[in-house]
């Protein structure tokens, strides 16, 4: 009998189980967000949160619907701007497909700070999305065509993944962001998003190339896509391994077209006369993809001759690229106080006071590239006549 009464309250808590949840959310009641944008108003003094949404419904008039949609909203703070996008999205707003973030210009200049801290803060969002600078308003940039027809956020998103293939724009997530955007020390340089006319028509599309300079939690400038493609070569990141850029190298009275890659680099701090100084050792190695004069390459001699000018073109680039960074920015995107910290902590304790003011932006910085040309391809004497 007593087996008989549980058998029955267990089927009783189980029907009462089965019910519906109070909490429960229709598929129809779901909006996705594709990409958020951030910008500031300065004369307002407000933050502008935007969001490029897609609806999740699949009911038989979406052919017949908007699918896509974009919603914005105004507040003193971050958090209150996002908030008050509730009262216009009249949808239930889902975070976890957005893949990147889009923050304009006068946001960053104002306080990439808070942004960040927002950001980071929120379970909603995933740290592993991009964060990437707008050259100008963000929504505005949102608001535009993409060429391929596909949604904005997807053609985004392929241009980040294609950033390896050849080395001049650099997308951080934005954790990694986070991780190093409030270094007094040391800056970093993320994505650089702009609006350019098409050769064939008057239609503004979104291009990435160049990068963001982010130092001390703000904007700080602008760099261009060789000095982004300087970086890669210069800094190593997991994600950035299997990285290939090209150059063309004027090669006697040709034009020495390759495809490279880095195949080891180290930086190391020395002491010259009591006074610190880098030391930069890159070794890539590069395949001939086409000469627009005929060389014969199948030459040990003229094989080496390329190999040498091809790392003096490549240290030139990168010894401009370095000036800049120091003379003109004076933010160590390097990392070079990192390393100085690191491997000699003795002395970085009587360094980092006058690190940034004085000792960086004057150290010398002496680099070296060897190149590698291991493959000439299918013909011996490579190119045209």
């Amino acid at each position: 009998m007593r087996k008989l009464r549980r058998t029955l309250l267990g089927i009783l808590l189980a029907a009462l189980l089965a019910g519906c949840s109070p909490d429960i959310q229709e598929i129809s009641d779901i909006a996705l967000v594709m990409l958020t944008a951030i910008d500031y108003d300065a004369k307002k003094q407000e933050y502008v949160f935007t969001v490029n949404c897609l609806n999740a419904s699949t009911n038989s008039t979406q052919n017949t619907r908007k699918l896509e949609w974009v919603a914005s909203s105004t507040g003193k703070s971050i958090f209150e701007a996002a908030r008050n996008l509730r009262s216009h999205a009249g949808k239930v707003l889902i975070w976890q497909h957005d893949k990147f973030f889009l923050v304009g210009e006068s946001a960053a200049r104002h306080s990439l700070y808070e942004v960040v801290d927002f950001l980071t803060r929120s379970r909603d969002i995933r740290l592993s999305s991009y964060l990437i600078i707008g050259e100008g308003s963000a929504a505005d940039m949102m608001r535009s065509t993409s060429e391929s027809g596909d949604l904005i956020s997807n053609e985004i998103v392929g241009k980040i993944k294609n950033e390896k293939y050849w080395g001049k724009s650099m997308t951080l997530t934005i954790k990694d962001i986070a991780n190093d955007y409030m270094n007094p020390y040391r800056g970093l340089a993320t994505g650089k998003l702009s609006k350019s006319k098409t050769p064939d028509s008057d239609r503004d599309v979104l291009f990435l190339n160049g990068g963001s300079v982010i130092h001390k939690g703000k904007l700080a400038g602008w760099i261009s896509g060789k000095d982004v493609l300087s970086l890669h070569i210069l800094l190593k990141k997991k994600e950035w391994g299997d990285l290939q850029f090209s150059e063309t190298v004027p090669f006697r009275s040709a034009k020495l077209s390759l495809q490279m890659k880095v195949d080891k680099r180290s930086i190391r701090m020395t002491q010259t006369r009591g006074k610190p100084g880098f030391d930069i050792r890159i070794r890539l190695s590069g395949s001939i993809k086409n000469l627009d004069k005929q060389v014969n390459a199948a030459d040990p001699a003229v094989l080496r001759e390329m190999e040498e000018t091809t790392g003096r073109y490549v240290e030139q680039q990168l010894r401009s690229s370095i000036r800049l960074f120091q003379r003109d920015l004076k933010i160590d995107l390097i990392g070079l106080a990192d390393i100085a910290r690191r491997y000699h902590p003795n002395a970085w304790e009587g360094m980092k006071d006058d690190w940034v003011t004085d000792i960086y932006p004057a150290m010398p910085i002496r680099v070296r590239v060897d190149v590698a040309i291991p493959t000439i391809g299918m013909s011996e004497a490579l190119g045209g006549t």
